[in-house]
């Protein structure tokens, strides 16, 4: 491939991920085109490619890989299609960027990798909030040390009883191993592994307070070790909204992140007096009110850029240069395997 040549996607799943946060940012991503769609509701594929200006589209993915030559397939349908969609694609000679999970499974997840390692193939795993610039700028001020040693971490992922998919009883969220957990968990592991090194879960507790029959647990609670430090994770369906928030402890000072609100405070710092828990409120405050400021001149001029949309740029930047992908196959298969481990003690705790 020249550096003149456009890059060439298609993308299969033409639901709200691929409508929110794939398609708007490669359609104006200089280097891409997007040459197909492809969806088994054909119907909403014909809606969506006329939508982004997209030329084809189709019901069969087997058809589609036939018919179009692709440097790279986009997934973003439901976790269970992700390990035999890609699997295809690879066979085929197409590089993969997929949602996470990059399977449902660890077996799954070790046929992708060896078959891309194989092929001299590239793919990436969609873990997005890593690229989140609060995520991003945190990341940043503990290589420089600025927090010191990094010792727990907490990680909090609510969401609303209200949620559509979790009143819905056919949604494919159910279906997941550990449930509606599932759909959660690689976002807290992926974070958790980014800060704290490689981790392992010592403790999961699952508690059911819905009155939904078909949700069997939607409080849990993982304890992660690290030689690091702790983290503790929580997947609430209790509160009042759909939130991420992450702090994390160091030995000189502390963070607390809004990762969807783009807001990030620094707290747990200075000597140890009346005074200092006073001008500690109000620096945090004064952090959150310049926080938000600039979060909303960036997002009305342009400037912010989600999750996906970095992570996505990044992974064309990979493919045509050569670079490091922004995640990887085998870190995407960690992540796979952490997340069973935790989603068989749920399980477990059902029967």
């Amino acid at each position: 491939m020249t550096a003149q040549e456009s890059l060439k996607f298609g993308v299969v799943g033409c639901g709200g991920v691929a409508q929110k946060r794939h398609l708007p940012y490669l359609i104006k991503m200089k280097g891409v085109r997007v040459v197909a769609l492809c969806d088994a509701n054909v119907e909403l594929a014909e809606r969506v490619a006329r939508k982004f200006g997209i030329a084809k589209f189709y019901a069969d993915f087997s058809e589609m890989l036939k018919a179009e030559q692709m440097d790279v397939v986009d997934i973003t349908v439901s976790p269970r299609a992700h390990a035999p969609l890609s699997i295809q694609a690879l066979e085929l000679g197409c590089h993969v960027l997929v949602e996470k999970p990059i399977a449902e499974g660890v077996k799954e997840a070790d046929e992708v990798v060896k078959l891309a390692q194989e092929k001299g193939l590239k793919l990436c795993v969609v873990h997005n909030n890593l690229f989140a610039p609060t995520v991003v700028k945190a990341l940043d001020m503990i290589e420089k040390g600025t927090l010191g040693e990094v010792r727990g971490m907490d990680i909090r992922c609510p969401w609303p009883r209200t949620n559509r998919e979790l009143a819905n009883k056919d949604h494919w969220y159910h279906k997941l191993p550990g449930g509606l957990f599932g759909e959660v968990m690689p976002h807290t592991i992926y974070l958790a592994r980014a800060f704290m090194g490689e981790v392992e879960p010592v403790a999961v507790h699952a508690r059911k307070f819905t009155q939904y029959d078909w949700i069997n647990s939607d409080e849990l609670r993982v304890i992660l070790d690290s030689t690091k430090g702790v983290c503790t994770v929580t997947i609430s369906c209790s509160w009042a909204k759909n939130k991420v928030l992450i702090d994390i402890f160091g030995t000189k000072k502390s963070l607390h992140l809004d990762v969807i609100n783009s807001v990030m405070t620094e707290f747990g710092y200075g000597e140890e007096t009346y005074i200092s828990h006073v001008t500690e409120n109000l620096r945090q405050g004064l952090q959150l009110i310049g926080g938000t400021a600039s979060a909303i001149f960036n997002v009305v001029s342009g400037r912010y850029a989600t999750g996906h949309e970095t992570l996505i740029r990044r992974f064309v930047q990979s493919m045509r240069e050569g670079t490091e992908l922004p995640v990887t196959a085998e870190e995407g298969r960690e992540v796979v395997r952490i997340v069973e481990n935790i989603a068989g003690q749920v399980e477990s705790s059902w029967k």
